[in-house]
């Protein structure tokens, strides 16, 4: 452990939670003044301060003194596939998230050397003729045979990408991607996307991570991976004859097959010149006219993600850690190892776990107990008022300052 608190970390975890610097000057009660100050480096921590950020975010104190560095939107090597209302904020909470997930695996890999079968090619697209031909360069360099793509998580997990299927808790980010050497590339998905749209996701990261890496910003980025993702995935020479006829119903048939939503069979459809810009217009109107813009029927299965998995199985039968320990490594609570890195796990949410006990002033006892007074979000205050209610007492008193709350500790006390 270092041994003073990384500034770089205290910002990562107050953009993981969501949160403001003034929320959490709420949730902590420290002054934002202060906590601006120590996220900028011009402070040192206080120790007794540390305690109460660490107890709000919800991460040890450990982990704020690990070393590490936070890119966001603005750096060249973190790229995203989102809509243009997406708040800021959601922006910054998905970067922290894929930066969370950079720092930890590191100590993840250390235990173990991966040797991958293949590697993300860098190709520019000024030496090729078309976008496509990149996607297909891409395609022979990782011997990948003609028709559709069984398993793209699996293809890229050979690549040593680490991929995360995560609950964004909006609709508004499908993709985000990260490659920072020495780390591997980090790429996280939306789990609440059909599976149709997360291939097309997953190949549109792809072709950042192949094109664009270390390059400034420019107006055809997105289009270039949008049109990466679709060549990666239907290839023209495999899939121009199948696509005849270009009806509802025969792309309906081609989506099973290919594994991609009906609306990227007509996008292609279009691209290469199979339709007219009329007829796609049409199969537009017939698919919003259905319903299908926003939910088409026969959904594909959801690929899952195998290599982080595997890695902490392998700390956990061959190295013997236990769920705790690992938790430990990676500097995170036990409820966020479960959520994040052992997925299938019913757990409870970190702020769903400090809300079940907790209640507004003047507001009914769920219960009898011992009361705390906490924050608006449920995190700790300095010299926090302590009641006991007894059965029958009602309402809850009010709170030393408003907007706290009131947290059951346990029974009352005899």
């Amino acid at each position: 452990m270092n041994a003073t608190v990384n500034p770089e970390m205290l910002t990562l975890a107050r953009e993981v939670r969501g949160m403001t610097q003034t929320q959490l000057a709420q949730e902590s009660g420290i002054r934002q003044t202060k906590i601006s100050r120590y996220e900028g480096d011009l402070a040192k921590v206080d120790e007794e301060d540390l305690r109460y950020i660490a107890e709000a975010l919800g991460f040890p104190e450990e982990f704020f003194f690990q070393s590490g560095q936070r890119f966001g939107a603005e750096s060249t090597e973190v790229f995203h596939r989102r809509r243009r209302s997406v708040s800021a904020r959601d922006i910054r909470r998905i970067d922290g998230l894929v930066n969370l997930y950079r720092i930890s695996c590191d100590r993840l890999l250390r235990a173990f050397q991966q040797v991958r079968a293949l590697t993300v090619p860098s190709l520019s697209v000024d030496d090729f003729d078309t976008v496509d031909d990149i996607a297909y360069a891409v395609r022979s360099f990782w011997g990948i045979p003609s028709g559709p793509i069984k398993n793209l998580i699996a293809q890229l997990e050979q690549a040593s990408c680490l991929v995360f299927s995560v609950d964004f808790q909006i609709d508004k980010i499908d993709e985000v991607v990260q490659w920072i050497p020495p780390s591997p590339p980090i790429i996280l998905v939306n789990s609440s996307a059909p599976a149709d749209r997360t291939r097309l996701s997953l190949a549109h990261a792809l072709g950042h991570l192949v094109m664009h890496r270390n390059e400034l910003p420019y107006k055809e980025m997105e289009h270039e991976a949008n049109r990466f993702a679709a060549a990666f995935l239907m290839p023209e020479h495999d899939i121009i004859d199948e696509l005849k006829p270009v009806t509802i119903q025969h792309m309906l048939e081609l989506k099973q097959y290919w594994k991609v939503s009906m609306q990227a069979l007509i996008y292609r459809a279009k691209e290469l010149e199979v339709i007219s810009e009329r007829r796609f217009t049409s199969l537009f109107q017939q698919l919003s006219r259905f319903g299908y813009r926003k939910s088409e029927p026969f959904p594909i299965d959801h690929e899952k993600p195998r290599l982080v998995s595997d890695l902490v199985d392998k700390h956990r039968l061959e190295l013997g850690y236990t769920d705790e320990e690992l938790a430990q490594l990676l500097r995170v609570n036990i409820v966020d190892f479960y959520k994040w890195y052992r997925t299938g796990h019913k757990v409870v949410d970190f702020q769903e776990k400090k809300m079940a006990n907790r209640q507004k002033p003047g507001t009914k006892p769920k219960r009898p107990g011992e009361y705390i007074e906490r924050g608006p979000r449920g995190g700790k205050v300095p010299r926090p008022r302590i009641v006991t209610i007894e059965p029958g007492d009602s309402p809850l008193p009010p709170t030393q300052k408003p907007g706290r709350t009131w947290e059951r500790k346990g029974p009352p006390k005899p």
